[in-house]
């Protein structure tokens, strides 16, 4: 009788194929880092074993975890393969081809769903956790980025091959349920676990973001820099973490710097570069940096690389950019196109974020009441829109940059004193393994 084979982390694989297995751990390995490239690793083992179920869906979830909507195709495309051979496949592996079946055939919601009850079968799946973990950030569950982690938290120790990536996740989870100084213990003792974590690292530079430490979150991205710099997915977004910092720190030049140079989208960029590179454009605009030159040739990627109707926080950043690009037509079709995306079930809260597109395109277009009028409802309702609290502060700084505009001071004055009295910096508690255990 085969022996059963186990992924790194202790998940049978229907699979007797050791050298399937190695590719499978390898990439897992680079996946949860988010380390470049785990598909290619991967992707030679499916060529020589069509039949391993669990290697497709793990091409499967690490493209659906690019949130982009043009790759949909391609994702289900690797869940119908694993299905073909669902005849082999175990109940770990059925059970994903459920959810990720659910996902890639356009519902994000049912797939995050049925991804749950699967982890609380299966606790210690940490691909499972990492994917469902993303997704509840794209869908705005801000207590489930914490709670789902949670929930496996106790079926692993410190001894465990992977523990740090379970504390990463669970420190970004922390910070955005705002419990700041267990936030910053555990993602720092989940770097000095693995160094290489680029999450992790950035949930600490998000707790530095959210408190207002502009110095801090420098030294701690450029102390970090050399492990997530290069050859991560993640370079991006941590460099437009360090571009926020300087920001920040009243360092504009630097920050437009590091546009030009690390978050300006590359030919592979997906649809979350395309994001932050849109994000920190509008925020240095709104500072009065001039960024005029730069908004043309994004807002033609973006044109090109929209897939409507998927994806409610991408398209949001899609009008924006139309919107910053003075191409008020495109912007103008924009909306409409995520107004016709609310007829369809799904995972987003369509209303949201129609509201903030219009809100944005009215910031763009000088009409600055009526961008008060519509980005002041959402600025305590805008959970469902998706994204962490730095990406959704976005729609605050333009409230009050255009409440000034308009005139109204005690907008402003009211907006700004919130912002004082939630950025007062709190010192963590000191790193210990009770304080990650509690």
């Amino acid at each position: 009788m085969a022996t059963t084979l186990r992924d790194a982390h202790g998940e049978a694989l229907s699979t007797t194929d050791r050298t399937s297995l190695a590719a499978y751990d390898r990439a897992l390995e680079l996946f949860h880092g988010y380390r470049l490239d785990p598909l290619a690793v991967l992707m030679p083992a499916l060529e020589r074993d069509p039949g391993f179920v669990s290697g497709h869906l793990l091409m499967a979830g690490m493209v659906l975890g690019a949130f982009d909507g043009s790759l949909l195709g391609v994702a289900k495309a690797s869940v119908d393969a694993a299905a073909a051979h669902a005849s082999r496949a175990n109940a770990r592996e059925t059970s994903l081809i459920g959810a990720l079946g659910a996902w890639s055939g356009g519902d994000m919601l049912r797939g995050n769903q049925l991804l749950g009850r699967h982890l609380i079968d299966h606790p210690r799946d940490l691909f499972a956790l990492q994917i469902a973990h993303a997704s509840d950030l794209f869908l705005g569950h801000s207590f489930m980025l914490r709670d789902r982690v949670a929930r496996s938290l106790a079926r692993w120790s410190a001894e465990d091959e992977g523990y740090g990536y379970v504390l990463g996740m669970y420190a970004f989870g922390l910070e955005e349920c705002n419990e700041y100084g267990r936030a910053e213990d555990i993602g720092r003792r989940a770097v000095e676990l693995h160094p290489q974590d680029s999450w992790a690292v950035h949930a600490v530079a998000h707790v530095c973001e959210m408190q207002g430490r502009a110095a801090d979150g420098i030294r701690w991205l450029k102390a970090t820099q050399p492990d997530w710099a290069t050859d991560c997915a993640m370079a991006v977004h941590n460099h437009w973490h360090l571009a926020l910092a300087h920001m920040g720190a009243g360092e504009l030049g630097a920050a437009l710097t590091l546009y030009d140079s690390a978050v300006t989208p590359a030919p592979e960029a997906v649809a979350l570069n395309l994001n932050d590179a849109t994000a920190l454009l509008w925020r240095l605009m709104l500072r009065g940096v001039d960024v005029s030159s730069r908004w043309q040739p994004l807002a033609a990627r973006r044109a090109a690389q929209a897939a409507w109707g998927c994806n409610a926080f991408n398209d949001m950043h899609t009008v924006m950019t139309l919107a910053g690009a003075g191409d008020e037509v495109a912007a103008a079709a924009g909306i409409e196109a995520m107004a016709q995306a609310r007829r369809y079930p799904g995972a987003h809260d369509w209303d949201v974020a129609l509201q903030a597109a219009e809100g944005l395109q009215a910031f763009a277009e000088g009409r600055n009441a009526r961008c008060v009028e519509l980005l002041l409802p959402l600025i305590d309702a805008s959970l469902p829109l998706g994204g962490s609290h730095a990406q959704r502060d976005l729609l605050h700084l333009t409230l009050i940059e255009a409440a000034g505009r308009a005139g109204d001071r005690a907008l402003v004055r009211a907006m700004e004193d919130e912002r004082a009295a939630r950025k007062v910096p709190t010192r963590a508690v000191a790193r210990t393994e009770e304080a990650i255990a509690a």
